[in-house]
């Protein structure tokens, strides 16, 4: 089967992150894929296989000017078409929300079938005026809708028709499956990974753990990632933090170092789609605090069982469940070997079968 993988980039995030693992998933099965980005085809954050034909359309720009913006869709649109007629896949499968929308345009008349997916909580994160209603136009030409979680299953109800959405989760890599070593030595670290955006609350945790950074003073906060509010978040910890209790290290290309040579790994997001992150963390054995942020987390996290589930935006909360970690060794250790487990609960294969189901039901001819 011929797959088109359509995406804004193959920038650090989690949607690209669940691509790259999917197309080269296909690719190793057989299938010829091509990924299509409108940015570049360089300064990829995710490798993808050889044998997947990596397309790239120079076309991704920011601008102010409302003429030059349509002028730049319609751009993608005419090159999205042209790369599906080019290339005849049986079927077109695109990522985030405007590009889907863009995806859907460019397959008027075309005979291929279209499985759009949302990579985050859209009732959280607006699209913006002209693309929330080009949306609601659009979504309901797709052959199917693929969301991370349940909540975004209602969330889509009257966009779609409802037997056309399915829910699949994220899967982990396998660089982050290991088994837990008890003899493994892990350092008394507080970590967090992500994108520094707002919505992912890193400014809760700041607070919260300045509740106990004097009370505690072996333990150490560490913040993996990079994004727009990163000297904002650096300016905070600096002001409530003692210097030596923090560290910030920017992006990384290899977050699995980390999680397995710290203690405890906190989540501590307004809201979420699937969080990847997350995964990770468990996956490399790390015991787990997470805010019940809408969007996936409870999916992940059997509260008391492989993780601590905390209320969302409450930084009293999070402060006592990481002071309640931090006392309990026993407790950190009993987390620990079932955090483990999601690495088969999201295994690539089974979250591979989900996708293939999917394309089987929409793609009858093949």
């Amino acid at each position: 089967m011929r797959i088109c993988c359509v995406i804004p980039n193959l920038e650090s995030g989690g949607a690209e992150r669940v691509l790259s693992l999917l197309a080269n998933e296909w690719a190793t099965r057989g299938h010829v894929v091509s990924v299509v980005t409108f940015g570049p085809a360089t300064g990829d954050a995710y490798q993808l296989d050889p044998r997947v034909k990596r397309v790239g359309m120079n076309l991704e720009m920011r601008t102010t000017n409302l003429v030059k913006a349509i002028s730049n869709n319609l751009r993608k649109v005419r090159m999205l078409r042209r790369v599906f007629t080019v290339n005849a896949p049986h079927v077109v499968i695109s990522f985030m929300d405007k590009a889907n929308i863009l995806s859907l345009f460019a397959q008027v008349g075309l005979r291929l079938r279209l499985i759009i997916s949302e990579r985050t909580h859209p009732s959280y994160q607006p699209v913006g005026g002209v693309w929330a209603v080009l949306r609601r136009l659009t979504y309901r030409r797709a052959d199917a809708l693929i969301v991370q979680s349940e909540g975004v299953r209602v969330w889509a109800r009257g966009l779609i028709a409802p037997q056309r959405v399915h829910v699949i989760p994220n899967a982990v890599g396998t660089q982050f499956s290991a088994p837990v070593d008890a003899g493994r030595p892990r350092g008394s670290v507080i970590l967090a990974v992500g994108r520094l955006s707002r919505e992912k609350g890193f400014d809760i945790l700041i607070e919260a753990f300045a509740k106990l950074a004097i009370t505690h003073p072996r333990w150490s906060l560490m913040i993996v990632g990079d994004g727009p509010c990163y000297a904002r978040l650096q300016r905070l910890a600096s002001e409530l933090l003692p210097p030596s209790s923090f560290l910030f290290t920017g992006k990384v290309q290899q977050p699995e170092q980390y999680y397995r040579t710290a203690e405890i790994f906190v989540l501590s997001s307004r809201y979420e789609g699937f969080p990847n992150a997350l995964l990770e963390a468990m996956a490399c054995g790390c015991a787990v605090i997470a805010a019940d942020a809408p969007g996936g987390t409870k999916a992940i996290v059997r509260d008391g069982i492989d993780g601590v589930l905390v209320p969302v935006n409450d930084p009293y909360a999070l402060t006592t469940a990481m002071v309640r970690l931090m006392n309990d060794e026993d407790l950190r250790s009993r987390l620990r070997a079932r955090a483990v487990e999601v690495s088969s609960r999201f295994g690539m294969e089974r979250v591979a079968q989900l996708w293939d189901q999917v394309i089987a039901a929409t793609s009858p001819r093949f």
